[in-house]
């Protein structure tokens, strides 16, 4: 009787712990821009979870960089381009695993004459709509905390963030050629140490079969 109920607590352990598996891990995606120069090509992200890998934010094709201490920075937005023209921040999730994002929080600025009106887009639907958006006002440092929506994403994923009018951050029409837009790290009380996607890691039932 004694072995009996070991056997059946052992197995209730299991699969308790299975349960708790498939429900998935707490997933942090981080982009730290602390010390950065501003006008590197990328800046590497880090996940708190393993399956999710290659994390890295850079500049869309038709986009310069310019220097600006702790962020990622660009010039050249005045084209208007959405297929050219924007940051990407990119991840791998590993066979086996899906991933939900419910929140981004990013930290923003542009120049007077960079972009003003914005808008985060991502891979699943091509970057057709807009997932958010978010205003530039003057030269302030923008800290925006976004609610997403997004389940079971699998295998390669990307987000970016373009401009979706001629507006600038100053009020006036006319984007210029020399005017930027810059991301940096979400504050909030204080720096939180990157701009992060979080949300859940959720691994398929296979991979934990008995």
């Amino acid at each position: 009787m004694k072995i009996k109920n070991k056997i059946t607590s052992i197995a209730l352990a299991s699969v308790l712990g299975l349960a708790g598996a498939v429900h998935g891990h707490n997933l942090d995606i981080n982009f730290n821009f602390a010390g950065e120069p501003g006008d590197q090509v990328s800046t590497a992200g880090t996940s708190s979870v393993g399956a999710i890998t290659g994390a890295i934010v850079d500049r869309g094709p038709g986009i310069g960089s310019t220097a600006a201490g702790n962020s990622i920075s660009s010039n050249g937005w005045d084209s208007l381009d959405p297929t050219e023209d924007f940051f990407s921040f990119r991840f791998d999730i590993a066979a086996g695993f899906s991933v939900d994002i419910d929140r981004l929080v990013i930290g923003t600025r542009s120049s007077g004459a960079g972009p003003g009106e914005l808008a985060l887009r991502y891979s699943g639907d091509g970057f057709t709509s807009d997932l958010a958006t978010f205003t530039q006002s003057g030269t302030a440092f923008l800290n925006s905390d976004i609610a997403l929506n997004l389940t079971e994403l699998t295998g390669s994923v990307e987000f970016r963030v373009v401009a979706t009018s001629d507006v600038r951050a100053d009020g006036d029409l006319g984007i210029t050629d020399t005017g930027t837009f810059r991301l940096v790290n979400y504050f909030s009380g204080g720096d939180t140490g990157g701009i992060t996607f979080s949300g859940t890691a959720v691994p398929e039932p296979g991979a934990y079969a008995l």
